[in-house]
Formats: C-alpha cells, sequence, structure tokens
C-alpha cells in the first residue's frame, strides 16, 4: 500500500514540479499560463491577437517565399511583459525557441523580422534535427538563421555579420535537399 500511495504521489508531483521548475514545459499548454491562444499563436491579451496574426502570418509567408520548406507552424507565444516572458523561462535574449515546445517572443521584439529568424530555428529542427541542429557550428545555424530573417543590417549584432556571409558563400546554389544533406557532414 506505501508503494502504491509513493507512486501516486510521485506521478502527481513531476507534472506540477516540471511546470514549477523547467519553465519551458508551459509551451506545452501556453493557456495554463495565462495566455490566450488561437491554433499555434498565443498573446497575453486578446486584443493583441489580430496583430500577432498578422505578424506570424507575414514572416510565415516570407520565409516560405524566400524557398525555405516550412512543413509546419510551430507554438509562438508572444509576451507583452517580461514577467510573462520570463514565466516561459525567457532571459535577455529577444526571443527563444525550444525544441519540441515552442517559441517565445519577448516583448520588446515584435518584428516580423524576429519571427522569421526564429521560424528559421523551426525549419532547422524540423529537418535537421534538435539536437543535431545545436551540434551544427554557430555559422551554420546563426548565419541561415539571420540570412533567412530578413533584418535590417542595424538590427543584427555585429559578431553575426561573418558568420551570415560564411553561410551565405557554403549554400550558395545549393538546393534545400543539398542544404539538409550537406548539414549532416558538418
Amino acid at each position: 500500500m506505501i508503494k502504491k500511495l509513493s507512486l501516486v504521489l510521485i506521478l502527481v508531483s513531476l507534472p506540477v514540479l516540471g511546470w514549477s521548475f523547467a519553465k519551458p514545459v508551459r509551451l506545452l499548454f501556453p493557456h495554463l499560463n495565462g495566455m490566450k491562444c488561437n491554433n499555434s499563436i498565443c498573446v497575453e491579451y486578446t486584443k493583441e491577437m489580430e496583430k500577432v496574426e498578422e505578424l506570424y502570418g507575414s514572416a510565415f509567408d516570407a520565409v516560405s517565399s524566400a524557398g525555405v520548406p516550412l512543413r509546419s507552424r510551430p507554438v509562438f507565444v508572444y509576451c507583452s511583459t517580461l514577467e510573462c516572458y520570463q514565466s516561459f523561462g525567457g532571459g535577455s535574449e529577444r526571443a527563444i525557441s525550444y525544441p519540441f515546445l515552442g517559441t517565445v517572443i519577448a516583448p520588446e521584439s515584435w518584428q516580423s523580422h524576429i519571427t522569421q529568424h526564429e521560424l528559421i530555428h523551426w525549419f532547422q529542427f524540423s529537418e535537421i534535427g534538435a539536437v543535431s541542429t545545436m551540434m551544427k557550428p554557430e555559422w551554420f545555424r546563426e548565419g541561415m538563421a539571420y540570412v533567412y530573417s530578413n533584418a535590417p543590417e542595424s538590427d543584427i549584432p555585429e559578431h553575426y555579420l561573418p558568420l551570415m556571409e560564411r553561410y551565405k558563400d557554403w549554400h550558395s546554389k545549393k538546393s534545400w535537399t543539398e542544404v539538409i544533406e550537406q548539414a549532416g557532414e558538418l
């Protein structure tokens, strides 16, 4: 009886502990963290949904128009407050993508190029694999994301500019199939 009770207690405690301490897990059920969601887009306040739907849709279209074959629409949580961003595990970065869970966009980062950047990371996760993507060189991971983000150069940290050039040189004249295949060799 004590063993069964202990097992039940452990099984009940694990989700509570995960929710409390592994904040990115909240992306699995963002509505339980106070978010209002419509399909794969979540906001803190319902009045922001239309703006975010336009932002996400235009970013998705821009990435697709660039030839990047996106196969799904990952969960994107757009936070209006720093408290929201931190509640999903965000820190000092402008946005963060957690493989298998979703992406959180910080309050000051509601721009198409930042959403596009994170969509590229999702493309990498889905086509190359999350763990494999994280093991790739930074020039590949971030260079690709910045190249396809359409970010204004003034909004790209200077140390990423050479990474973008290296990615462009590597990618030139390759099909997306070749990019995915050759990424495995990096």
